[in-house]
């Protein structure tokens, strides 16, 4: 019995390891460094405004899932190749960036960990979804934190924008600018 749990935790978290790394070759090889001056003003006034110190280089790459923020000691923001005008560019920085502030990827990596040593219990399996979802609405309640209707709203499009232009590579061990479409429901349910 000791045999196969144990088996099933290493092939669990071998093929997110796997996963994982591979997909961040990829972003590195096919990525390319995004230099335009107002995305990287932008990224650094945001940096500034949430006391984030480290550096954060920003990767454009074209088969990325969703904007999302990727490594656990350097750190890389991934951008798709999708054109975003600079409102939308503001609310993606700042969501990733807060997901950096609150050591995210960190959180993602332990469900990981817990759902490998519990590979058996759909339980844990449904607690590890629901937990990013949480984390994705939480993320999204922070980035409007104090906004207007006007401001809120336009998040909530640039989460739909993104919703539909999601393609399916991802990693678990990301974080994405949108928690699904559990936590666009959920998000346009909410008061402004």
């Amino acid at each position: 019995m000791i045999f196969i749990w144990m088996s099933g935790k290493l092939l669990f978290i071998s093929v997110h390891l796997i996963n994982y790394f591979h997909y961040k070759h990829q972003i590195f090889k096919k990525g390319k460094i995004v230099k335009d001056r107002d995305a990287l003003y932008l990224l650094l006034n945001l940096k500034h405004e949430l006391h984030i110190k480290c550096t954060v280089p920003v990767v454009e790459y074209s088969e990325a899932a969703s904007p999302m923020l990727i490594g656990f000691f350097n750190h890389v923001l991934v951008l798709p190749g999708d054109q975003y005008n600079s409102e939308e560019l503001f609310f993606i920085l700042k969501h990733e960036l807060i997901h950096l502030k609150r050591g995210d990827i960190y959180f993602k990596l332990l469900f990981v960990v817990a759902n490998a040593v519990h590979w058996y219990n759909p339980l844990v399996w449904f607690m590890h979804k629901e937990a990013v979802v949480d984390m994705e609405l939480s993320c999204d309640e922070r980035v409007t934190q104090g906004s207007d209707y006007a401001t809120r709203k336009a998040y909530t499009e640039t989460l739909l924008s993104t919703l539909h232009k999601q393609s399916v590579k991802k990693t678990v061990l990301s974080t994405e600018f949108y928690g699904g479409k559990h936590s666009v429901k959920e998000s346009r349910g909410k008061p402004y």
